[in-house]
């Protein structure tokens, strides 16, 4: 009897251990991509659904499942709008979409000209796209100076451009407010960058200063 409950102990602890969404990031997602919705449909599986997802990218692009908040946001609001069946990302499979990464940041020098290119793109259409291009070409350290977030920001380009045209620049500021903490939306200027950083308030979003 000591042995087996030796042995089953052995199997309980070698299982790892599952790591649970932050609550102020559930809670801080909920918040920033409600800024984005114009009904009220309820929550269900959406925010967990993103957690895994993030963790599944991260893991295929970096071997590792430590994800950032913008991971977090970003594949949740993907799964919010379009779901994310089978580990999907608008469709495709992680892997399809890592090589799609790869390649458009090769073919622009590296992250930081995806950036340069994504930031002269919409300096060349009308508002607020040009101030999202003025204000977020001040630091491009913030897009591309980090493997993960370089590779997240090239795949907001990527998805942000296979929308119409018409489309396109505003789905790539409500993908790149999760980067850039802060972003013009419509006639609105959105702060997150402080979302998730309060434990002892709801998240809120903030107005640019």
């Amino acid at each position: 009897m000591r042995h087996w409950v030796l042995a089953l102990l052995f199997v309980i602890s070698a299982v790892p251990a599952q790591a649970q969404i932050p609550p102020e990031w559930e809670a801080a997602a909920k918040v920033a991509i409600g800024e984005f919705e114009t009904d009220a449909r309820p929550w269900t599986q959406e925010t967990r659904q993103g957690w895994a997802l993030a963790r599944a990218w991260r893991q295929h692009n970096n071997g590792n499942t430590e994800i950032i908040l913008a991971e977090y946001l970003t594949f949740t609001a993907l799964c919010r709008a379009s779901g994310c069946g089978g580990n999907t990302i608008a469709g495709k499979s992680i892997a399809e979409r890592a090589g799609e990464v790869k390649s458009v940041i090769a073919e622009s020098g590296g992250s930081y000209g995806l950036a340069a290119a994504a930031h002269d793109w919409l300096a060349g259409l009308d508002e607020p796209a040009k101030k999202n291009a003025a204000l977020w070409g001040k630091d491009l350290d913030r897009s591309s100076a980090d493997f993960a977030t370089g590779n997240l920001y090239a795949l907001d380009w990527l998805l942000a451009r296979a929308r119409p045209p018409a489309e396109q620049a505003a789905a790539f500021a409500r993908f790149a407010l999760f980067i850039q903490g802060r972003a013009w939306i419509g006639s609105r200027c959105l702060d997150i960058a402080k979302i998730a950083t309060d434990l002892d308030a709801p998240p809120k979003v903030e107005s640019c200063q």
